[in-house]
């Protein structure tokens, strides 16, 4: 009964999410006349953009006479735009234009990461000391990519692909299946210390408030120096003894339980070169996934550069993990669309970027996945081992 109650307030707040994006977006296109004052709000005019919005050759008809903006019944072009004024397409418009060269590019970058995500794991498994190959480290990850998208937040598929890669291991199975776990912070390690470096040494002034920008550099910056100074003072044998980890855990209910959760995180003090080399591996593939979603943004509309991208990936890809909606679904969206909205472009362009890149690098992917689901040897496995009626 908890559980199905947990579930439903998942949901709910899922719904409330999408609900919120929903009556934010920009569902027809406008020309958006400057403020007479700052105390103002830009005036609105709804019509309709023929041509492509991003080049020189568009014309805007407004949809009401009585409301024109200059330029006439017959509309507005690009060469009669007054000073101050801009369009703002529609959520409709902006998926349509989509660039299908910048779009490549950004698939050709989230393939990259998949490559590397696969390796990155391979080196945590062989420091646990399980084995296990490129091909099926592979494989597991396309699994897990698949039930990411039915199951809450970006890491749900990581429940599965624990479970799958302990099948057949008679030893080591607490390791196996705690290594996807370390492979799933060690990326998050990487993409806050991409945050950190673009925050500190790209420069936002132009597209971000000082206030602003310093509240982005401390929480990013703070959340990583906590989880370093966490994993350290975890790992640190000095440490657990003044602080008396090991009585504790035993003390604990589920003791033996613990106990092995933590005999397979504390493997890893043994291998710092691997663990070094997996989260270098993080942070390089987290710049894939940055510059994935820079140029699918691109693609619909552009509206941040690849500093300012580089400097919000990390921030919403770290929220949306929290498992809250399925797939981050929602989350990501209203996360993208403020964040477009501060740096100077719109909300609705935050939200479309977010929406193709979604469909492109989650649900994309993901029934890449389910195919290799329903082919895979573990599926079969678990077939058979079921009890037949």
């Amino acid at each position: 009964m908890r559980s199905l109650a947990r579930n439903l307030l998942k949901l709910a707040v899922a719904a409330a999410l999408v609900a919120y994006v929903a009556a934010h977006l920009e569902w027809r296109d406008a020309l958006e006349e400057p403020a007479a004052s700052p105390a103002e709000a830009p005036i609105l005019h709804p019509g309709r953009i023929a041509g492509d919005w991003r080049s020189g050759a568009w014309t805007f008809r407004p949809d009401r006479e009585d409301r024109q903006p200059p330029g006439g019944p017959g509309g507005l072009d690009a060469a009669s735009l007054p000073d101050g004024w801009r369009l703002r397409p529609g959520f409709p418009t902006l998926l349509r234009g989509l660039d299908p060269g910048l779009y490549a590019l950004g698939v050709g970058f989230w393939a990259l990461l998949l490559l590397i995500v696969a390796w990155r794991w391979t080196l945590l498994l062989a420091a646990a000391g399980v084995p296990a190959g490129y091909g099926r480290a592979m494989r597991l990850c396309f699994i897990g990519y698949f039930f990411n998208n039915v199951l809450p937040g970006l890491t749900g598929g990581d429940l599965v692909r624990a479970v799958l890669v302990t099948r057949g291991l008679e030893e080591r199975r607490a390791r196996a299946a705690i290594s996807v776990f370390v492979d799933r912070i060690v990326g998050l390690f990487g993409l806050l210390a991409l945050g950190v470096i673009v925050l500190f040494t790209a420069d936002l002034s132009d597209t971000l408030d000082r206030p602003a920008l310093f509240r982005l550099r401390l929480a990013v910056l703070g959340i990583l120096v906590l989880g370093l100074a966490g994993t350290w003072a975890w790992l640190s044998p000095r440490v657990r003894r003044r602080l008396r980890l090991d009585s504790l855990l035993a003390r604990l209910p589920l003791a033996e339980r613990l106990q092995a959760v933590d005999d397979a995180v504390t493997v890893y003090r043994h291998h710092p070169g691997r663990l070094a080399l997996a989260f270098l591996a993080a942070v390089v593939l987290q710049a894939a996934a940055a510059l994935s979603f820079w140029a699918i943004a691109a693609a619909v509309g552009g509206g941040l550069g690849v500093a300012d991208v580089f400097a919000v990936f990390p921030v919403v890809q770290s929220v949306s993990a929290v498992p809250v909606a399925p797939a981050g679904w929602g989350i990501g969206e209203s996360l993208f669309g403020r964040f477009f909205a501060a740096f100077g472009s719109t909300f609705t362009l935050g939200v479309a970027a977010s929406v193709v890149f979604r469909l492109t690098t989650q649900l994309g992917v993901g029934l890449v996945g389910g195919l290799v689901w329903v082919l895979s040897r573990e599926r079969r496995r678990g077939a058979s081992a079921a009890p037949r009626s």
